[in-house]
């Protein structure tokens, strides 16, 4: 036993150190990129859902989009009604036409005609339907509804020959390229995960590699998994990616500048403290208690206990840890099990 720097360290010869195979790595500092690795699951974009309601009551005389899954492309037919109070706002509408020379000067008209035909707006009927009636000056008992944008026929509620009504959702029609990774982050990590952090996403189950930027961390924690959800838009095709599908993020956190760090495969952890084997010579070393930050890798952040260039042991360091304890030179006096290693000149 020696002392050096006022620490205390044992002797190990060198033809010992290369009969349990001793090596050693330097502490030193570096910048860090750590990644949080995470759970990610697809799920549609909610603004790319759009539900379609019927603006007015009535009954389905002809169903155009009628399996759910269909794709419909926007301004397509999507189911034709008979509603009563579609034909007579049209009735209504061709009467005000008729009747237009009889209201005031021009701007008079024109608000009268304007409302008339926000009526039919209101009720279902689209520009095109409105032109076609005041050419035609005849209303039409049964009116089709068009596709408000282009997608797949994700819920279908409806069968032709239903009575509808403005309260019923008829089917929900979503964009196939509005879709979301939802990141399950254990709620550990809350105080590292923010908005703005940069995600990279990939799955065993597709090929294809996505990245995006974290929009909304959910404030919500769920109650069974103890999980946060963070959000991550990504535009991509139904034909690479479903709804449902599992995956894995990796979560750039912030970067650290200038950490000291050591192997993992250095560390001894107990339940009462993390430590190293220092070389403090090349034939002596001593036990150290250290201080950990972040694993990134398979390297560890160093805060206290090592300085810069010291040499810390990453193979041999449990026969090592057990022959210190054997000897009392454990930090607090700490107890290891006996070696079954039989070591001489000690």
């Amino acid at each position: 036993m020696s002392e050096m720097s006022s620490e205390k360290s044992f002797h190990v010869p060198r033809a010992q150190q290369q009969a349990i195979r001793v090596t050693t790595a330097k502490a030193t500092r570096k910048d860090l990129q750590p990644m949080l690795k995470a759970q990610a699951q697809v799920r549609w974009q909610q603004s790319a859902k759009y539900h379609v309601h019927s603006r007015a009551e009535g009954w389905v005389e002809e169903l155009y989009a009628d399996v759910e899954g269909q794709w419909v492309e926007q301004g397509e037919k999507l189911y034709r009604v008979y509603a009563p109070d579609l034909v007579v706002a049209q009735d209504d509408y061709l009467q005000l036409l008729n009747s237009l020379n009889e209201v005031g000067n021009a701007e008079s008209q024109r608000q009268f005609k304007r409302r008339g035909k926000q009526r039919l707006l209101l009720l279902g009927m689209n520009e095109q339907q409105i032109n076609e009636l005041e050419k035609t000056k005849q209303a039409s008992y049964e009116v089709d509804y068009y596709a408000p944008q282009s997608g797949y026929v994700t819920e279908l509620n409806i069968q032709q020959g239903m009575y509808v009504s403005p309260g019923l959702e008829l089917m929900t029609i979503t964009d196939d390229q509005q879709l979301w990774f939802m990141l399950d982050i254990p709620v550990r990590y809350a105080d590292q995960l923010s908005t703005g952090q940069m995600v990279h996403l990939g799955s065993d189950q597709v090929s294809g590699h996505w990245m995006n930027k974290i929009d909304y961390v959910y404030p919500q924690v769920d109650p069974q998994t103890q999980t946060l959800t963070a959000r991550v838009p990504i535009d991509s095709s139904i034909d690479s990616l479903r709804e449902g599908l599992w995956a894995t993020g990796h979560v750039e956190l912030s970067p650290v500048k200038n950490a000291l760090v050591v192997p993992v495969k250095s560390l001894i952890t107990t339940a009462k403290n993390n430590r190293v084997l220092v070389q403090v010579g090349e034939q002596e070393f001593a036990v150290r208690e250290v201080k950990t930050g972040l694993r990134v890798d398979d390297e560890v952040v160093i805060k206290e206990g090592l300085s810069e260039g010291e040499r810390v042991v990453t193979n041999g360091q449990f026969l090592l840890d057990s022959e210190a304890s054997l000897r009392g030179m454990q930090p607090g006096g700490e107890k290891a099990p006996v070696m079954s290693h039989e070591h001489g000149g000690h």
